[in-house]
């Protein structure tokens, strides 16, 4: 393997973890910069780089690549930064790490002739120093230049990661389904939560109760699909029970009852492909369903 020098812009949870993984990948860190001098140098101890400063074009300059770990908004100025005071060597590879934002930012290196890419792990970093390794088993999605593509699926193998490439124009909608799946999916287990203590759950295990379901609806999901691991009222056509749900949550929690029918809205078409309700089924539940 083809020993990489990299730089890291950028020194909080992401960067540093990333740093300290690629590192330990056999890859050499040769410089680490961010706003505070105290907080590169907690992320330095991990990384040992050879340069930090605060100023990123003074720690640029002998990378092969570089990695923009900053907040989405300080991503374009630091990349021109970094090309308007000349930190760049030729053919250096420029990443950012967002996951919502395309490659197309990073536009001042493209004028100066760099490769750049999008290089997301889809992973959540609790802290600076996470072990075991982070990015085991997990996708790192990769976009841009043909260049930066290729780099970007040997450093996500040498990380212990699964590569994917996604299209540049795509990114908002990638970024948008991470949403979905991380963080709606904490707001739809809060509903859930409340529904079960105002049902009469005593309150410290009113999420428990549900996590061996949560986690067989999962199971069911990945050796089945989605069409087969739906079950419930609306998998059945149990066209009573539904209306049962909206009544009480109209009268008991009535700030959930939009969500719950909008839920039960996109459910249906599912439930139809499953081939175990009829159309007619499916127009009443809709009717029960509608959004007021």
């Amino acid at each position: 393997m083809q020993k990489i020098k990299f730089s890291i812009i950028g020194c909080g949870r992401l960067g540093t973890n990333l740093g300290t993984q690629l590192k330990a990948a056999g890859h050499i860190p040769v410089g680490l910069s961010g706003i505070h001098m105290q907080s590169i140098q907690e992320s330095n101890q991990f990384l040992d780089a050879k340069n930090i400063n605060t100023c990123p074009w003074k720690v640029t300059e002998m990378a092969d690549v570089i990695f923009i770990t900053t907040p989405d908004d300080a991503i374009e100025r630091t990349c021109s930064q970094i090309i308007n005071n000349n930190g760049l060597k030729m053919n250096t590879i420029v990443y950012h790490c967002s996951g919502s934002l395309p490659s197309s930012i990073l536009q001042s290196a493209i004028n100066a002739g760099h490769s750049v890419g999008s290089f997301h792990p889809l992973q959540s970093f609790s802290n600076k120093h996470l072990s075991p390794n982070p990015f085991e088993n997990i996708y790192v999605s990769v976009e841009g230049m043909k260049a930066a593509v290729e780099q970007g699926r040997i450093f996500a193998n040498g990380l212990g990661a699964h590569f994917t490439e996604i299209t540049t124009d795509g990114k908002t909608l990638y970024h948008a389904a991470a949403v979905v799946a991380s963080n709606y999916l904490v707001t739809l287990l809060d509903m859930a939560r409340q529904l079960n203590i105002v049902a009469g759950v005593p309150e410290n295990i009113a999420l428990t109760i549900l996590k061996p379901l949560i986690q067989g609806t999962l199971n069911n999901i990945e050796n089945e699909g989605i069409s087969k691991a739906l079950t419930g009222p609306i998998s059945r056509g149990d066209i009573h029970t539904i209306q049962n749900h909206v009544k009480n949550i109209s009268r008991e929690l009535p700030h959930f009852q939009n969500l719950y029918k909008t839920l039960g809205q996109y459910t249906i078409p599912i439930a139809l492909s499953q081939q175990n309700i009829s159309e007619q089924t499916a127009m009443t539940l809709k009717d029960d369903l509608m959004v007021s």
